[in-house]
């Protein structure tokens, strides 16, 4: 597993990353060695993915998140936590919303749901040429769906390969393991809609 940027300054983004998955596993009195037995992450990749030295692979982060039982919306930076805002909970602001980036595989996640802690969650992915999910395929219970703002990628499910246009809507079962890759030359944007069966 590698470590990255171990020698560069952490942005904000990742020092609010390492602050808050050190903060949810406080909250549920484990050790950085229970979450490794329980995330299957080494106990070393875990303490400099909190301590902001390293940023997690999707895949990594993924299974922390279950390990955690939390849904992925909360590892997201809440910029709006500070705004006394009536309707913070029922509408999401552009410009206020929460962004997770993943340099190493062209992925910046945009959360759009307001309400955290829920099984349904709504993202914007912004994936740069060549962007993708990562090199292993997720799998979720649940399912997912979506459709293409802008561009055009690559949605693998199972053995299955569907090319889907700007415009294009998809659904499917998130038990079947899957991935997506940029096909397009230049940025893509997909919304992403997630209902998961793990939580609650």
């Amino acid at each position: 597993m590698n470590i990255e940027n171990l020698d560069s300054e952490p942005d904000s983004v990742l020092v609010g990353l390492g602050d808050r998955i050190r903060a949810l596993r406080a909250q549920r009195n484990m050790t950085l060695q229970d979450l490794s037995s329980a995330s299957q992450v080494s106990v070393a990749m875990l303490s400099h993915v909190e301590r902001s030295r390293s940023t997690p692979s999707i895949k990594v982060l993924d299974r922390i998140r279950l390990a955690l039982d939390v849904p992925f919306g909360a590892f997201f930076d809440d910029l709006s936590e500070s705004k006394a805002e009536p309707d913070v909970s029922v509408v999401s602001r552009r410009g206020e919303r929460p962004l997770l980036r993943f340099d190493a595989t062209g992925l910046v996640k945009e959360l759009l749901s307001p309400v955290r802690g829920t099984q349904l969650e709504m993202m914007l992915l912004r994936l740069e040429p060549g962007g993708h999910s990562g090199e292993e395929p997720w799998r979720r219970i649940g399912e997912k769906c979506g459709m293409v703002l802008k561009g055009s990628f690559e949605l693998t499910i199972g053995a299955a390969n569907y090319h889907v246009n700007e415009g294009d809507a998809f659904q499917f079962d998130s038990s079947v393991p899957h991935s997506f890759r940029n096909t397009h030359g230049g940025e893509s944007e997909i919304l992403w809609i997630i209902f998961s069966k793990e939580l609650g």
